[in-house]
């Protein structure tokens, strides 16, 4: 891995792209993120900021990867109490990433990873992929998509960090509060943290009821208890941890 190469589609022309590829980049990473309300301290954007970050990471630790355009819309109807949430349609966020995978089998790379990060992304993407699978001509489709997984991590990183607290649903708390520190201090306003619903709260009651039955101020958990450091560690096992996962099914592949 070559941590000074660069991985970012986005910052390449079609020629260094297809020089790339013969140098044996076959794999596209795609991110999923969302345009929706964090709260009154972080931005709109949080959620592909974090999937901008974890992209370029996951790409940079597997030698044949790029890392693809970030997905920065998503399902995310049980936030749309919210002032400036964007929210996709099921059908319209999967016809979403069925045309970036079309683009990618067609300019014929071998692997597309799908890895959402957004909790609402989720379930589309998993319940699309084998209709995906079978509408591709060169690409094998790896979908990485297991939001208990990722919770998981993320938490056990939060410990690794010496912080004595876990939340339970994850949303503009803590945990992802502590990740845009890392990314970038200027973006959450430390003013504005306050604590939020720490209560239990199941997928299908948060997206049945909407964000706001449970929250006023759009919170899960309790963002004053966030730390940079704890963020560092978080990117750092959360983008190996995936990387490792993208790896494991794309040798099954081959």
């Amino acid at each position: 891995m070559d941590m000074s190469e660069n991985v970012k589609m986005e910052e390449m022309s079609w020629k260094e792209l297809e020089e790339k590829m013969e140098g044996g980049k076959d794999t596209i990473v795609i991110m999923m993120g969302s345009f929706e309300q964090h709260g009154p301290h972080l931005p709109l954007y949080t959620d592909s900021f974090i999937s901008d970050e974890l992209g370029e990471r996951i790409a940079n630790k597997l030698d044949y990867a790029l890392m693809g355009p970030t997905i920065p819309f998503g399902v995310s109807q049980h936030h749309m109490d919210f002032t400036g949430t964007v929210s996709l349609s099921d059908k319209t966020f999967i016809e979403l990433v069925k045309e970036h995978c079309r683009a990618f089998d067609e300019h014929g790379f071998e692997f597309v990873a799908l890895v959402p990060f957004h909790g609402g992304n989720f379930a589309p993407v998993k319940a699309a992929a084998p209709e995906i699978k079978e509408e591709m001509k060169n690409s094998k489709i790896i979908t990485v998509a297991d939001l208990e997984k990722n919770t998981e991590v993320m938490l056990e990183s939060f410990k690794k960090a010496g912080i004595d607290y876990e939340e339970k649903p994850i949303h503009s708390g803590a945990t992802e509060t502590s990740i845009m520190l890392a990314i970038d201090e200027g973006l959450v306003d430390r003013d504005e943290m306050e604590k939020g619903y720490e209560g239990e709260l199941s997928e299908s009651e948060l997206f049945t009821e909407g964000l706001r039955y449970f929250t006023e101020n759009g919170v899960l958990g309790d963002p004053r208890k966030a730390s940079k450091r704890a963020g560092k560690i978080m990117l750092e096992d959360l983008s190996q941890d995936l990387a490792e996962r993208i790896d494991k099914k794309r040798k099954r592949s081959v």
